[in-house]
């Protein structure tokens, strides 16, 4: 196990390193945009991007968790990686072009029935070009996780992110003013990127296939992608086109509730758009962990290895759950100071302490979700994820036009916990996660010491950030969370174990 959790420790943290790099830069990105644009355009933005997920769900068909399984098992197997991919990028393009015929043709309607703004018609025409490329660029980040060579595509994303970044700023002021002009250059900056990515992965991928012997097969590839992918395919249609409609129900409960269109949209934008990148921005580590940990599940399972599975998901959560409370302690003690050094604005810090405690469950949800990935279970995780977005659109449907933006984060809190209680329920069945409530406690309490003693500090804040991650590292060793097994563990992983490569 040493040798994998120290591959694990290594791609991790590689992965995080780039990820922190990538969305920092889209950090500071939506800090210049929100100060370019206003609250209000980037509240419609936030919008669109948030009906045109659902088309790029429509587009990528479930195929990347479909071709990280395929190819892993085409690996342990010695089946044909070549044509596990041919297949893949087939079913993509296929899905990828319906998809963007549908919102080519139907942006008229989206725009002004769903948006509420008829000038945002162009931005999701030049949005549907830009699915064809997103459906084959998934096939890619498959097989690069499949693989375990997820570095390719983390840099693909950092081109893609930057490219975009590149043509947003020489083409917003070409465009000129107004809602659907703005929109319109960040849309082709989006479409700029992906296809920039998708080029990029190809090429990646046509130098990476050569390392891997070809083993001419006759096996059901077709069945056996169609067998994985639609079934995630329709839940995911379902969940996410539950959960556009339940943003497009965000701004229109909150005109219900009395408020105007710009201000509706300024308060969607400023939760949506600044709040929620800011909360989020830390989860780099976990995301990259949740990512890397699916193929070694997926091979403990296929080995009948049941005590590397609970250990690995052990592990995998302690770091989840000990990482995301000392991040709620930060942003709940600095949330205030954060929202004005970043944004320049009082509300946006509001924001942030108040969702500050959600961020243990939103993050471990993230590991949860892919160690059920990882064994199986995603039709199980699917089905909880559409539950979830079900009772989201009902309580944003009778909360906000009652409560307006109260009702909005009643919604998050009890959707978000709901979801985690039971896909950490549904873990539990298939692994013995020993993480126990006092632990839970011990970690609560190290968090609110650290940070209330750090906010007295005399130093900036960074500094004082500095010492309260500090101090919550010494106190989990104090209060026994963390002891010499863990220490051991971790010695075992940063160090290359013998013989390997």
């Amino acid at each position: 196990m040493n040798k994998n959790a120290h591959k694990i420790f290594v791609n991790t943290l590689l992965l995080t390193a780039a990820s922190l790099v990538m969305r920092g830069v889209g950090l500071i990105f939506q800090v210049y945009l929100a100060g370019r644009i206003g609250a209000s355009a980037l509240g419609v933005y936030s919008l669109i991007m948030s009906v045109y997920t659902l088309f790029v769900t429509l587009a990528t068909g479930g195929i990347r968790f479909s071709v990280t399984r395929l190819t892993a098992a085409a690996l342990a197997e010695k089946g044909c990686v070549r044509r596990t991919v041919r297949t893949a990028l087939l079913y993509s393009l296929c899905f990828g072009l319906a998809s963007g015929a549908c919102l080519f043709f139907g942006a008229g309607f989206i725009s002004g029935q769903w948006i509420g703004d008829e000038s945002c018609r162009a931005a999701m025409e030049i949005l549907a070009l830009s699915l064809p490329f997103i459906s084959l660029s998934a096939v890619f980040g498959g097989y690069f996780t499949g693989v375990e060579r997820v570095m390719r595509s983390v840099s693909v994303n950092i081109l893609e992110q930057l490219s975009r970044i590149f043509v947003t700023v020489a083409l917003l002021g070409a465009f000129g003013g107004g809602i659907g002009n703005t929109c319109a250059a960040l849309a082709v900056a989006a479409s700029v990127g992906e296809a920039v990515s998708c080029a990029a992965l190809t090429a990646l991928y046509i130098i990476d296939i050569r390392r891997i012997p070809s083993r001419p097969q006759k096996a059901p590839y077709l069945r056996r992608l169609f067998g994985t992918a639609m079934p995630i395919a329709v839940s995911a249609y379902m969940r996410t086109g539950l959960n556009s409609l339940g943003h497009i129900l965000i701004p229109k409960g909150l005109q219900r509730s009395g408020a105007d269109f710009d201000s509706s949209f300024a308060a969607y934008g400023s939760i949506h758009g600044m709040a929620f990148p800011m909360l989020l921005f830390p989860s780099a580590l976990l995301t990259a962990l949740a990512e890397l940990v699916i193929p070694r599940l997926t091979a403990a399972q296929s080995e009948g290895g049941q005590r590397g599975i609970d250990y690995m998901a052990t592990r995998v959560i302690k770091i989840g759950l000990t990482f995301s409370v000392c991040v709620a302690g930060l942003m709940y003690f600095f949330g205030d100071e954060l929202g004005i050094a970043v944004y320049k604005s009082p509300e946006v810090g509001r924001y942030v302490r108040c969702f500050a405690p959600l961020i243990p469950v939103m993050y471990c949800d993230m590991v949860t979700d892919g160690c059920l990935k990882g064994l199986g279970q995603h039709m199980k995780a699917m089905i909880i994820n559409i539950a979830e977005a079900t009772l989201n659109v009902v309580l944003l449907y009778i909360l906000i036009p009652r409560y307006a933006i109260t009702g909005y984060g009643v919604s998050i809190y009890v959707c978000e916990c709901f979801n985690f209680v039971l896909s950490f329920g549904r873990l539990l069945k298939v692994a013995d996660v020993d993480v126990g409530l006092f632990d839970l406690l011990r970690i609560v309490f190290a968090s609110a010491v650290s940070g209330r003693l750090a906010l007295c500090l005399p130093v900036g804040i960074a500094a004082r950030m500095a010492c309260a991650a500090a101090v919550y590292a010494v106190m989990l060793y104090l209060l026994r969370v963390t002891g010499k097994s863990d220490v051991e563990w971790f010695k075992g992983v940063v160090r290359r174990p013998a013989g390997g490569k």
